[in-house]
């Protein structure tokens, strides 16, 4: 596949994070591929040790990932789930199943670049299996209209023994109208890591993440971070939930939020609840501004306080 049969925009928006749109392309690399173009198909790249299905529907596609029990790959699986049509509804119905022992990346790329009325749902089911090191990386840009109304959906459940890191990040374009729901079950022994990146940059931003971790077994352990910023009357809500619901489970959230200009709302709700005596789960939320020495120090080396808040804003969201 060369870049002309796959819409251009889609895969531009990947520079903006830093990652090479050759890794997407079949042909490219060693990982499996799919990219999607509204509800259209447009390449799939097999390896072995990897079942990657796609079935077209009217709005969307289905798509099945199973990775097979023992299976390593260091290169990731590549996924673009794209939409270059200003609006329309596209759905998308992700099954990922990785079988026991093994280790395996995902990293998924979201592109409406032309969004002004686009809905796009995403409903995810992930069964990680025993002993299992898997990580899902997600990246997501709305275009510059904040046009886009989104609202994924995942519910995962991750087997003893395994590590499991979630990372999703939407601080390029404007996100538009954003609602995020994801409901992860930790089993005995598993650790679980999420980070929540995201960036509201106008009165037409909202972005509410509901990011849930329940430890359901012994010894499991997680930690929610969620970083965000809001500005010029962008909205940001972050809910970090964690529950300890089996023995010598630990559990921490941690929000950081910084809201710049006047009618920027963020807020941040961590929610923690212990059912068993010997469980532990903490939470820490801060929301403000940088600190004024931070905004000093930049300015004293020639740059204008905009161009410092700039800076500090993407450091912290890159972190």
């Amino acid at each position: 596949m060369t870049n002309n049969e796959y819409p251009e925009e889609i895969l531009q928006s990947l520079e903006d994070y830093n990652i090479d749109i050759r890794d997407f392309l079949p042909g490219h690399g060693s990982g499996a591929k799919l990219l999607l173009d509204f509800n259209k198909i447009s390449g799939v790249e097999q390896v072995e040790g990897i079942i990657l299905k796609g079935r077209e529907i009217d709005n969307g596609i289905v798509a099945d990932i199973i990775i097979k029990e023992g299976t390593h790959h260091e290169e990731p699986i590549h996924l673009c789930f794209g939409v270059n049509k200003e609006s329309g509804i596209q759905e998308i119905f992700p099954r990922i199943i990785a079988e026991d022992n093994t280790d395996v990346k995902i990293q998924a790329h979201c592109s409406f670049p032309n969004a002004n009325g686009l809905i796009h749902k995403m409903y995810g089911h992930f069964y990680i299996g025993k002993n299992c090191n898997f990580t899902y990386s997600e990246t997501h840009y709305h275009g510059e209209k904040s046009g886009a109304l989104v609202a994924p959906v995942a519910i995962i459940y991750v087997g003893e023994n395994s590590t499991f890191e979630n990372n999703f990040n939407l601080t390029k374009g404007t996100p538009g109208k954003v609602k995020i729901m994801i409901d992860i079950y930790a089993m005995r022994n598993s650790t679980i890591r999420s980070n929540i990146r995201a960036f509201g940059k106008n009165k037409k931003d909202s972005i509410r993440v509901r990011d849930s971790i329940f430890l359901e077994g012994e010894n499991a352990k997680s930690l929610i971070k969620m970083k965000a910023a809001a500005r010029d009357g962008g909205e940001v809500l972050m809910y970090g939930i964690t529950e300890g619901n089996a023995p010598h489970c630990n559990g921490h959230v941690e929000c950081n939020e910084i809201v710049l200009g006047k009618g920027s709302i963020c807020r941040a709700r961590p929610f923690i609840r212990a059912t068993d005596p010997t469980s532990s789960v903490s939470h820490e939320a801060s929301l403000g501004r940088f600190p004024q020495k931070w905004l000093d120090e930049l300015q004293a080396k020639g740059l204008t306080e905009q161009e410092a808040t700039d800076i500090l804003i993407e450091a912290m969201l890159r972190e």
